[in-house]
């Protein structure tokens, strides 16, 4: 017999094993991801680092409006989209944070670059994803979190 916590995860899981291919490949991603810092390169510039965050987000997207679809029936349509609209926000938060460290830290070295990254970009995503579960948790005693879905697939 499954529990109604059960049964999301199981939809949630079948919901992110069937996002495109993009998403599902990280073959697909990494030559994207590739593909986009050899245009940088060859045209010299700074712009097309907005593609790397459009990226990500968009390998991201379709799993979460299906996700979005699929917790309107168990938690309603008003929350649903209230936690699909924080996670939209969380994200653009995020890439534009990245695309503006990016660009001012491309004189640094590698290493120092992506060092200052990764810190600022590691300290909001925990925030934030913390101030999210606890707000889902505190309305949701069934909630399953994006990470127990990958960890399902």
């Amino acid at each position: 017999m499954r529990t109604a916590r059960d049964e999301r995860l199981h939809e949630l899981t079948l919901a992110y094993m069937e996002k495109d291919i993009l998403g599902t490949k990280w073959l697909w991603t990494f030559l994207l991801l590739m593909s986009i810092g050899i245009l940088m390169t060859v045209f010299d510039s700074v712009l097309l680092t907005l593609l790397f965050p459009a990226a990500f987000l968009g390998s991201n997207l379709r799993y979460q409006v299906k996700k979005r679809k699929i917790l309107e029936s168990y938690i309603g349509k008003e929350l649903a989209t209230r936690y699909w609209r924080f996670w939209l926000v969380q994200n653009v938060v995020l890439s534009v944070t990245f695309t503006i460290l990016l660009i001012q830290t491309m004189t640094m070295s590698f290493w120092q670059m992506w060092s200052l990254i990764l810190i600022i970009l590691v300290q909001i995503y925990f925030v934030s994803e913390w101030w999210l579960k606890t707000q889902i948790r505190r309305n949701d005693p069934d909630f399953v979190s994006d990470q127990e879905v990958y960890k399902n697939v």
